[in-house]
């Protein structure tokens, strides 16, 4: 997969697809869009709705690890301890990871979160870092082990234009089996027959705003049991 550099509205880095006509990121900034949807709506929403100090994540397209930066950037500042499972099936190389300026543009104290260390890590192997354990498949969603359980799901693949297959309703009723009642799917998409899947699936689907340059996004939550 040929990938080609950009810089996106504020100033972050991204990187674009032209095979797939898609980005990694939002072109109006790839780290207010991943702050905004991931963070906010999905990590910060679950740990204040749920009032703990633990937190398991899966996420489908560890991609630039942007996310992941960030997820373990606020754990280590808010001191929540955070079990992070990613899935990817097209990883970056190293020399793209290297010209991404995550590291300049994101303020982590003590440099105690390592950005280069969650792509250079084994993959299979838990890697610590403080209140962070990481752990990386290289794999397809179709694939992963549905046994383990999680409190929030970031769902951050290609569109659907892109990714149809990524985008189904039996998929999002697999999203619903992995997540723990209560639980949080978030996703910066907000097409319909999405909305649809998740709520087929069974879960409360929620339309809000989106980030900058997008109008909405979705979030979901798995019923709590009665």
């Amino acid at each position: 997969m040929k990938r080609n550099f950009f810089i996106t509205g504020d100033g972050s880095h991204s990187l674009r697809v032209d095979s797939l006509k898609e980005t990694y990121h939002s072109k109006h900034g790839a780290l207010q869009e991943a702050s905004y949807v991931y963070i906010d709506q999905g990590f910060k929403y679950w740990i204040t709705e749920n009032n703990k100090g633990s937190c398991s994540i899966f996420e489908l397209g560890f991609g630039t690890g942007l996310n992941a930066y960030l997820t373990a950037n606020y754990a280590f500042q808010n001191k929540v301890l955070t079990r992070y499972t990613t899935i990817e099936n097209n990883p970056l190389r190293m020399e793209e990871v290297n010209v991404l300026n995550y590291i300049d543009t994101i303020k982590v104290p003590d440099q105690q979160i390592d950005f280069i260390g969650l792509h250079s890590c084994l993959w299979n192997n838990v890697y610590k870092i403080p209140y962070f354990d990481f752990i990386k498949y290289h794999m397809d969603f179709q694939r992963f082990d549905e046994k383990e359980k999680f409190d929030v799901l970031y769902y951050d693949a290609f569109g659907a234009h892109a990714q149809p297959e990524l985008w189904s309703e039996a998929l999002m009723k697999r999203c619903f089996r992995l997540l723990n009642p209560g639980g949080v799917w978030v996703s910066y998409c907000a097409k319909g027959s999405v909305r649809r899947g998740l709520e087929n699936a069974g879960f409360l689907v929620e339309r809000l705003s989106g980030p900058p340059g997008k109008r909405e996004m979705l979030r979901a939550v798995k019923p709590s049991k009665s």
